[in-house]
Order: C-alpha cells, then sequence, then structure tokens
C-alpha cells in the first residue's frame, strides 16, 4: 500500500512540473508555432498571411513563422525561434545582444529584386528557446511576387554603432501563397 501511495504522488509531481512547464512557456509555444501573430501590439486590422505554416531554416535550429502582411500599417510581419546554444551563446563574435537574444537586420529580397530592411524588435525567452519579432516597414507585395528571400545578419556593435556582419548568419528563400 505504501509504495502505491509513493506512486501515485511521484505521478502527481511529475503532473505538477509538465503543468509548470507548459504555462511558463505558453507564450513563446503559441508564438514559435504560428498560433499567435508574431506582433507586438494586437492589430487593428487583420493582417494578410502570405504563408500557411512555420518554415525550418535548413543547417540550423532556427525556425520561421508564417509571414504576415499588414495592408494598413504596410509592414512585413515574422518571427524567429531558436535554440538559446544556436545563436546567443556564441563567445567568438561580438555581436549586440538584447535581453540576452542576438539583434539582426533582415534583408527581404522579393522575386523582382526589390529590397526591404528590417529588424527584431522584441524578445520572448522560453525555457529552452528564444523567439524574436521581425518587423520591415515599407513592405509592398506585388501580385507576381512568388517567393521572398529572407537574410539574417547580426548586429555588431562597434563603439556605439549598430554595423550588420558582412555575411547573413542564415537565410531561407520562402514561397508566397
Amino acid at each position: 500500500m505504501k509504495a502505491l501511495r509513493w506512486a501515485l504522488y511521484g505521478f502527481l509531481a511529475v503532473l505538477l512540473i509538465v503543468i509548470i512547464f507548459f504555462q511558463i512557456n505558453k507564450d513563446f509555444n503559441q508564438l514559435a508555432q504560428g498560433q499567435d501573430y508574431p506582433m507586438t501590439a494586437s492589430p487593428e486590422r487583420r493582417p494578410v498571411s502570405l504563408t500557411s505554416s512555420p518554415i525550418e531554416v535548413e543547417g540550423t535550429d532556427v525556425q520561421i513563422t508564417p509571414l504576415y502582411h499588414g495592408m494598413d500599417t504596410g509592414t512585413l510581419y515574422l518571427g524567429i525561434s531558436y535554440g538559446k546554444v544556436d545563436l546567443a551563446q556564441k563567445k567568438e563574435h561580438k555581436w549586440k545582444k538584447e535581453d540576452g537574444a542576438v539583434q539582426f537586420l533582415v534583408k527581404v529580397v522579393d522575386t523582382n529584386g526589390t529590397n526591404f530592411s528590417g529588424q527584431t524588435t522584441g524578445t520572448v525567452k522560453g525555457t529552452f528557446s528564444t523567439f524574436q519579432y521581425v518587423e520591415v516597414e515599407d513592405f509592398d507585395v506585388h501580385e507576381k511576387t512568388d517567393n521572398l528571400n529572407l537574410l539574417f545578419y547580426p548586429l555588431i556593435d562597434k563603439k556605439g554603432k549598430d554595423i550588420p556582419s558582412e555575411q547573413p548568419s542564415f537565410q531561407v528563400n520562402v514561397p508566397i501563397q
């Protein structure tokens, strides 16, 4: 009878830990899995979805949320999530960090070769991962645009100025639906 009681206590303790862990990471999970808009502020009008599901960046542990275009704001919204060890812990780089997360300049190139620039605007911490919001202002998507090339340049803090690195840390070509 004692063994059954201890087994029950053990089961309840594990269940409690799982519930607490889930609640702590609830916001992060909703953002990283594309269940919530990757926007720091609630939109006045619903943004237009340009992709339908999150995208894994090949060769990295980085995942990009679905992309959204705010028609009323002219802004492209997306988010990136990655393990803390992958980008934030590399000591050999003097990358600019905010709240422990590497800051990026994001270059978006459409099918026509038009360049748009944006940057990371905020961070949501998970227990083992980081989510960053990305906003690209003055973005305009054309009817003929069938994909976007996203390039992520870590910012380097040089004497108080934010300078993007010469090479992107990672990049991905995203098909538009």
